[in-house]
């Protein structure tokens, strides 16, 4: 009988104390902490990593989709369906990069746009196996391994591998005498790349001598039989390069591969990874759930960058191998830009198609949209949509607060009032530095100042029905451009509208 989750957390003190007592497992963890269950409920989890704006994702992989969890616990669909998306790794900026082991194919989401752009698809002109896992190398490059696992064995690569991706987009594969790489990592010092070979419980290192060269392998770890099974999967470093691997425990090593000790888990787990608004977050994706721990060690920072698509590659991949890419503005022969039609509960609106829909990433907004941004756009910008029960604390209350969300210096207002065939409506237009928080204006924390942003935003009153709020926040430069696509949406005349006084 598998003890309560309570229990674990005193196991791992049990499991550890007679490993290396200069460096503990129970030093890494922080004092008292529990292994504690997220998200349950999936069908195989997968490839947990955590965003800079601070969110985590993990893959549902049967289900097909990338789950995300905000800083408040608010569970979402990411992506679905998700190419049965496997391994995710983001870099500092934003971009998630991500192995789609159904579709076969590595791709990148832009951190700004949410454009999915295909990295690889193929190599030497046969479709690659399954990306499984992957890791950025700080030099604009990321490695990735190659398996297949499941009934459909037949695969059209010579092996299993491991390619690289460099920053230009170009992929080469660099090894190709394991029998099947799953997890990856590169150092923290960049100088290693550390490949798991779990049908023979190895871990191997191979020295990086420049970006995309490697040396010969060496076995570092081999996992115990009884105590480990089968192994290693996913991976994730800490601060101190210190290396958590996934056999029926978390197998904590040191950089060479020496053993420091088992953290073991409710389920059997399939990765790991750092996270948490201090870092100090072990998140561990095993079988139907998410769990976390708190340590007292950081996991190894973000890179800077990843790899962007090869214009060649992009194009051939949504020609040869069905691409579903992002919208992109299209025209009609009078040059209009293409749009649909989006209910939203009691509202209909008209948006560009330009505008790609997101999943709500919280439980009070009704739908999210993101808008395409300006050249040199750091932030993303943003189309919300949400509804209040009693209305939202009144019009003039809301007003006010999304005043007061830019600072004062340098802030622009302007209120109007109007109506469209859906209902009354008052907009307010604020321009300046934006007050932006983690999480929405009701998360408190410190506000980070975003200068040169705009806001406009829309009580719109639904006769019998209430009040619904749109909400367009971003760089000056991108609320400009869709300002008057914003109006249109719900069929506002801005000739019409008259100046509105709280």
């Amino acid at each position: 009988m598998r003890p309560p989750i309570w229990s674990w957390a005193a196991l791992i003190a049990v499991t550890v104390t007679s490993t290396l007592p200069a460096e503990e497992v129970s030093d890494l963890v922080a004092p008292g902490a529990e292994v504690k269950k997220v998200v349950g409920d999936c069908k195989f989890t997968e490839g947990p990593a955590y965003s800079p704006k601070g969110y985590l994702l993990f893959s549902d992989i049967p289900n097909s989709r990338i789950v995300k969890v905000d800083a408040d616990g608010t569970v979402s669909d990411f992506l679905k369906p998700s190419g049965a998306a496997n391994g995710l790794a983001f870099d500092a900026v934003g971009n998630l990069y991500v192995c789609q082991g159904g579709d076969r194919k590595v791709i990148r989401i832009g951190a700004q746009d949410g454009k999915l752009e295909p990295l690889c698809a193929s190599y030497d002109g046969k479709p690659i196996n399954s990306p499984n896992d992957l890791a950025l190398d700080g030099h604009g490059g990321l490695y990735f391994t190659d398996p297949r696992y499941g009934g459909d064995s037949k695969i059209e690569q010579p092996c299993m591998g491991v390619y690289y991706i460099d920053s230009a987009g170009k992929t080469t594969r660099v090894i190709e005498d394991r029998e099947r790489p799953n997890g990856i990592l590169v150092s923290i010092d960049r100088k290693t790349l550390y490949v798991a070979e779990p049908n023979k419980r190895e871990l191997w290192s191979y020295e990086i001598t420049a970006p995309g060269k490697l040396g010969s392998g060496k076995l570092i770890f081999t996992g115990d039989a009884n105590l480990d099974g089968g192994g290693p999967d996913g991976m994730a470093l800490d601060e101190h390069g210190r290396i958590y691997t996934t056999y029926n425990s978390v197998v904590v090593l040191k950089p060479n591969g020496e053993l420091i000790g088992r953290i073991p888990v409710p389920e059997h787990p399939a990765n790991c990874k750092f996270g948490g608004p201090d870092g100090k977050t072990l998140y561990i994706t095993a079988r139907t759930s998410l769990y976390s721990l708190g340590m007292n060690v950081t996991g190894a920072p973000l890179v800077s960058t990843g790899p962007r698509p090869a214009p060649q590659v992009g194009l051939r991949e949504r020609r040869n191998a069905g691409f579903r890419g992002p919208a992109r503005l299209t025209q009609d022969k009078k040059g209009a830009a293409e749009i649909t039609e989006v209910t939203i509960e009691d509202i209909k609106l008209k948006v560009p198609t330009t505008w790609k829909q997101k999943p709500p990433s919280n439980k009070l907004r009704l739908a999210q949209f993101l808008i395409p941004p300006a050249e040199g756009d750091e932030f993303a910008t943003e189309l919300v949509i949400s509804s209040f029960p009693g209305g939202g604390g009144g019009v003039n209350q809301n007003l006010t607060r999304w005043t007061n969300q830019f600072a004062e210096d340098g802030r622009k207002v302007k209120i109007t009032s109007g109506e469209s065939p859906q209902g009354k409506y008052v907009l307010h237009d604020v321009q300046g530095t934006y007050l932006y928080t983690a999480g929405g204006p009701f998360a408190g924390g410190k506000p980070e100042p975003r200068p040169n942003h705009r806001s406009i935003s829309v009580v719109l009153t639904i006769e019998n029905k209430g009040n619904y709020f749109l909400r367009m926040t971003g760089s000056q430069k991108a609320v400009d451009a869709a300002t008057k696509a914003f109006r249109a949406a719900f069929d506002a005349d801005e000739s019409k509208e008259k100046p509105y006084e709280i």
